[in-house]
């Protein structure tokens, strides 16, 4: 039994599905962007301690990612999603509480690491069931990859919403990145109750379906993950998260030492995703007319030269920081959303070919690649402390330079080889047919 929405709950559905979507990677964008800073500078831990801390948390959490798809493409639940929402809520209220409430004395680079697997296990859990519910939802390509669409919108609202209240906390404090790092942790708790009960009670579900084998195992599942399609795909999510990862972990520092406007950081991250609705549009706009892969392709490119114009945009200090945010908003949304849409019809395709339910270990390995890509782009914090980049110290002119050369080329070549691994998947033989893309 599917259930694909129809004409007249097709609205419905939509919102209440897309309103689980608000807290997830906003969960994400705030770890990448304020525990660096809050947990070096407020809270006194060695930069080169956070960073190891944010590269080991998505490696050591990424071995959990293939059990939990597992569990949702083998689960006999009567209903094949909803559970998980529930199974999810306590340990992502618990793990949320201590990396953004943590209790002073007991801060050390372990209790980052257990705090934040406690956040990502949780996350796994909910992102990867959420995308597999939406690839249950249709199986129409082009319908899929709008019902991704308007996902990363609420991906959109979500981030605005973190961003904004730490702006607000910011202009009412002062710029405390731990005022900050506390506000959008407040918001991410608040948003995943609220969530989990609406998309819990009002999202149709599938029933369990005996036509589709709830057996998922490694002999079934490499005749997906190990085509050259999707082996692309996966690398091409790693690069692009990891590129975007890189940015989020020394924005506030590119902020505070080369805009020299550390009270613009969360202002200018909430003009982002003001910006970002904007540029949705146009980009679904495109995949419409040039389908995923082509407007993917686009996107990174552009990416890339919004990454390569910094070095121009700090010699004008509050403005060219707006401007570079809000550009950066028009790219937000493409990425995320096409990858999330081309993995959900690579795995329907596999569905109707070989009956067997893969939808969860799909997205399971789209998002270990994507944790992957989070310890990629948090990795570009250690040259900076390799060449004496000190966030609590005096910083001088060739640590300004060090700070301008790595914020500059790490996302760069990210969005770059992100284009080029898109690329391969237009071009790649493949058991599963193309123009299901």
């Amino acid at each position: 039994m599917t259930c694909a929405p129809g004409p007249d709950r097709s609205f419905w559905t939509t919102l209440t599905y897309c309103v689980y979507a608000v807290p997830l990677v906003a969960t994400t964008a705030a770890i990448g962007n304020f525990v660096t800073p809050y947990y070096s500078e407020a809270l006194g831990l060695p930069l080169a301690a956070v960073a190891a801390a944010l590269l080991a948390i998505p490696v050591f959490d990424a071995m959990f990612d293939p059990m939990i798809g597992l569990a949702i493409d083998r689960s006999r639940f009567r209903q094949k999603h909803r559970p998980w929402l529930l199974i999810a809520l306590p340990v992502y209220l618990a793990g949320v509480g201590l990396v953004f409430f943590p209790p002073v004395a007991e801060v050390s680079r372990l209790y980052l690491i257990a705090a934040g697997a406690l956040v990502y296990a949780a996350y796994t859990t909910a992102m990867v069931v959420h995308q597999a519910w939406a690839a249950a939802l249709t199986s129409d390509p082009r319908a899929l990859s709008r019902l991704f669409g308007f996902r990363e919108l609420a991906v959109i609202i979500g981030i605005l919403g973190t961003f904004g209240l730490a702006a607000i906390a910011s202009r009412q404090i002062g710029s405390d990145i731990a005022a900050q790092a506390r506000a959008a942790g407040g918001f991410i708790l608040v948003a995943i109750s609220l969530a989990t009960a609406i998309t819990w009670t009002f999202t149709p579900d599938t029933v369990f379906d005996r036509t589709v084998a709830p057996t998922a195992n490694w002999p079934i599942l490499k005749n997906l993950l190990l085509t050259r399609n999707f082996g692309s795909l996966l690398a091409a999510i790693l690069f692009f998260n990891g590129a975007w990862t890189a940015m989020s972990a020394m924005g506030f520092f590119v902020a505070k030492h080369l805009y020299r406007a550390p009270s613009l950081f969360a202002a200018g991250l909430t003009l982002t995703f003001i910006v970002a609705p904007f540029g949705m549009a146009l980009w679904m706009r495109l995949a419409a007319r040039l389908g995923d892969r082509q407007t993917l392709v686009l996107s990174c490119l552009y990416m890339a030269a919004i990454a390569g114009f910094v070095p121009l945009a700090v010699r004008f200090g509050d403005n060219g920081l707006l401007a570079i945010q809000a550009l950066l908003g028009i790219g937000f949304g493409a990425g995320p959303y096409l990858t999330r849409a081309i993995t959900g019809n690579l795995a329907n395709a596999h569905v109707a070919q070989s009956g067997n339910d893969v939808r969860g270990s799909a997205f399971a390995a789209a998002t270990f690649f994507d944790k992957l890509g989070s310890g990629l782009g948090a990795a570009a914090l250690i040259p900076l402390a390799w060449l004496d980049f000190d966030p609590k110290g005096a910083v001088d002119e060739a640590a300004r330079s060090a700070l301008l050369g790595v914020a500059t080329a790490a996302p760069a070549i990210g969005f770059l080889l992100t284009a080029l691994f898109v690329l391969v998947i237009g071009t790649a033989p493949d058991r599963v047919p193309l123009t299901q893309l």
